[in-house]
């Protein structure tokens, strides 16, 4: 396997990059349309630093990381399937539905793998939960009350071309996901409010409620609400109110708080960290040719709820399903 990087945006390209050097898989260098932001990338990697992206489509390389901003998710991607590259994309994996649909049915006919980084399904911590479930020990499912919270990442985040929206678009995907993975609940209906900041009219908080057709609902709060010092990102938990009691899971996995008498505090974190399982798991995707761990129309589901939340923001109003088809058709500014 041999990789080259396009875009460098998102802070998870350098974390996957050092799970490919401690895999031993070929990193061939990277591009980055922001040329100081791709040389100092590839200067503290050390790796090659290519001035286009053709150049790097036209080395020996397999397979691309897409870690660029939002908005350009759709044209690297089919750029990459056109020169008969594998994709592993950041989330999300776009902004519209029309453009993941696009991308799906041309990586499809171009035969290559298009995998998308959702690590939460790697976490420890949610594949117990998933055995649990899966065994019928939580019973019947009336709640699901679920918070992301993290830090305001700030630069191309704030801008809306580049990331088509705020703490709803970035945080809302990974309990999403899970909640379709874990449980696969069809969906009733979606409401969704948002609140920005004095200086962005990106949001930095959100909130979504979900309605399920067998009766139960979830809670999300989606919020950049951690300050700058917290010792870790933040969060991506799941609290669970069934008929049989409460169970609640962090995706980021088991942690000590760690308090001093300075009034500092930090975390102490067990298990593996997913991002890590996640990669492992897509190089033997594409090495040994194994099923996809997160497909295509599962990161479509995420695109499509978050324009659907986006679009209940817009109206003020609850969507209901028999609407979902004819708001996704139509196209609106995140």
């Amino acid at each position: 396997m041999k990789v080259g990087i396009l875009g460098v945006a998102h802070m998870q390209a350098e974390s996957y990059t050092k799970v490919f050097a401690n895999e031993k898989v070929s990193v061939v260098g990277v591009y980055d349309r922001n040329t100081l932001r791709g040389t100092q990338f590839a200067k503290k990697l050390a790796i090659p630093f290519f001035q286009s992206m053709e150049n790097i489509l036209n080395t020996d390389i397999d397979t691309v990381l897409i870690c660029s901003e939002n908005s350009l998710h759709y044209d690297y991607t089919l750029a990459a399937a056109f020169h008969n590259k594998h994709v592993i994309i950041e989330k999300p994996l776009a902004l519209k539905v029309d453009d993941a649909l696009r991308m799906m049915l041309t990586c499809e006919e171009f035969r290559v793998k298009l995998l998308v980084a959702h690590p939460m399904r790697f976490s420890k911590t949610i594949i117990d939960l998933k055995t649990v479930f899966d065994s019928g020990k939580l019973g019947q499912i009336l709640a699901l009350n679920g918070t992301n919270h993290g830090k305001n990442p700030g630069g191309w985040f704030l801008n809306r071309e580049l990331s088509g929206g705020g703490a709803i678009i970035d945080h809302m995907i990974h309990l999403i996901d899970l909640s379709n993975w874990l449980f696969h609940f069809k969906i009733q209906s979606i409401y969704a409010r948002k609140k920005g900041n004095l200086v962005s009219d990106i949001e930095d908080a959100g909130l979504i409620h979900i309605e399920f057709t067998n009766g139960s609902f979830m809670s999300l709060d989606t919020s950049w609400n951690r300050p700058l010092n917290y010792p870790v990102w933040g969060d991506a938990a799941l609290e669970i109110i069934t008929d049989r009691g409460q169970l609640y899971v962090d995706g980021f996995g088991r942690k000590a708080e760690l308090y001093h008498h300075d009034s500092h505090y930090d975390y102490k974190l067990f298990e593996k960290d997913p991002d890590v399982e996640m990669i492992q798991t897509f190089i033997r995707c594409i090495d040994k040719n194994e099923p996809l761990p997160v497909t295509g129309e599962d990161a479509l589901y995420t695109v499509k709820i978050a324009n659907l939340a986006y679009a209940s923001i817009q109206q003020n109003r609850t969507i209901y399903q028999h609407e979902f088809e004819e708001i996704l058709r139509t196209p609106f500014y995140l």
